[in-house]
C-alpha cells in the first residue's frame, strides 16, 4: 500500500505540472495567495486544492517537488511563447483537446461522486469465492492467435526440469505467441485483476494439480492455455482482501456508469465515424 501511494503521489504531482501548464496566462493580480510565481504567471493555494485528491494530503516533500517542477515547466512554458509556439495552429489543437479530455474526466468523476460499495455487497461477494483468497499459485500463462497452435504449445508445456527450461525459451521466441508468467499470486486477487482470462480457466485453476496443463481456452479473438507450476495456501489479511475488493467493485460501478452515461449521450448527441480522412 506505502508503495502504491507514492505512486499516486507521483502520479498527481505529474499531473498538476501538465495542468498548470494548460492554464498559463498573464495575470497581474493573482485572485488568491501567490504560493510561487514566474514572470507574469503565480501559482495559488488554491491551485493545490482543486487538484487535491480526497484523502490525499500534501507532504512537505510533495508539495516542494510539486513548486520545483511547476517552476521548471513554466519556465520552459515561457521560453515556448517568447519564440510564439503558443500561436502554432497544431499545439492549439492539442491544448484544444486537452481541455476536451480534462472536462470529460471532471464530468464523469462529478457523475460517479455517489457511487458506493456496501459490506453486504462484498459479502455477497465472497460467499463463494472467499476460499479464493487463501490460495496462492504460480502459473505460466500463454495468448496466441492460430488455434492450430495448440497441440505444439501443450506439449511443450508438459516438459519437466531442463527439457521445460529449454521449451520456455522456444515459446518466448515465437513472434505470435505471448508468455506471462506469474509467481505467488494471491488466486482471488487473479479472479479479480486479470479479464483476459475467460471466466471458466479461472475456476478450473481451483481445481488444477501442479504441474497440470489446461486445455485450450478462447478469450477476446484470442487462445489462452495455462500451467499450473505451484499451489500453496495463504493466510490473508481480511481487512486488506475486503479494501481489495471494494476498490474492485467501486471501478466495476464506475465503468458501467460510464458506459450508461455515454450510450445516453450517444442518442442525445449525433455520432458518425467519417470515412476518407487522412
Amino acid at each position: 500500500m506505502f508503495w502504491e501511494e507514492k505512486m499516486e503521489r507521483k502520479g498527481l504531482l505529474l499531473l498538476t505540472a501538465v495542468l498548470m501548464l494548460t492554464a498559463c496566462k498573464k495575470e497581474e493580480k493573482p485572485q488568491g495567495k501567490a504560493i510561487a510565481r514566474v514572470d507574469d504567471i503565480y501559482l495559488l493555494e488554491e491551485d493545490l486544492k482543486v487538484l487535491q485528491v480526497p484523502g490525499l494530503s500534501w507532504s512537505e516533500e510533495d508539495r516542494s517537488l510539486l513548486l520545483d517542477n511547476w517552476i521548471r515547466n513554466t519556465l520552459l512554458y515561457l521560453g515556448a511563447r517568447e519564440e510564439g509556439l503558443d500561436q502554432d495552429p497544431l499545439l492549439k489543437r492539442k491544448l484544444l483537446w486537452s481541455e476536451r479530455m480534462l472536462l470529460a474526466q471532471e464530468y464523469l468523476k462529478r457523475k460517479s461522486a455517489g457511487l458506493t460499495v456496501t459490506d453486504e455487497e462484498i459479502d455477497d461477494f465472497l460467499k463463494d469465492r472467499e476460499e479464493l483468497f487463501k490460495q496462492g499459485i504460480s502459473i505460466v500463462i500463454v495468448f496466441f492467435s492460430d488455434s492450430n497452435r495448440a497441440p505444439y504449445i501443450r506439449k511443450l508445456l508438459r516438459r519437466r526440469g531442463r527439457r521445460y527450461r529449454y521449451a520456455m525459451e522456444e515459446l518466448r521466441n515465437q513472434s505470435d505467441i505471448n508468455v506471462t508468467e506469474l509467481d505467488s499470486v494471491n488466486l482471488g486477487y487473479l479472479f479479480l485483476e486479470f479479464r483476459s482470462i475467460p471466466e471458466v480457466l479461472k475456476e478450473k485453476l481451483r481445481w488444477m494439480r501442479k504441474g497440470q496443463v489446461s486445455k485450450v481456452f478462447s478469450a477476446d479473438g484470442e487462445y489462452v492455455i495455462i500451467k499450473l507450476l505451484e499451489k500453496f495456501p495463504l493466510v490473508p489479511q481480511k481487512s486488506e482482501v475486503r479494501s481489495y475488493i471494494r476498490q474492485v467493485l467501486y471501478e466495476r460501478k464506475r465503468a458501467a456508469l460510464e458506459d450508461s452515461l455515454v450510450e445516453a449521450l450517444r442518442k442525445k448527441f449525433k455520432v458518425e465515424k467519417i470515412s476518407g480522412g487522412s
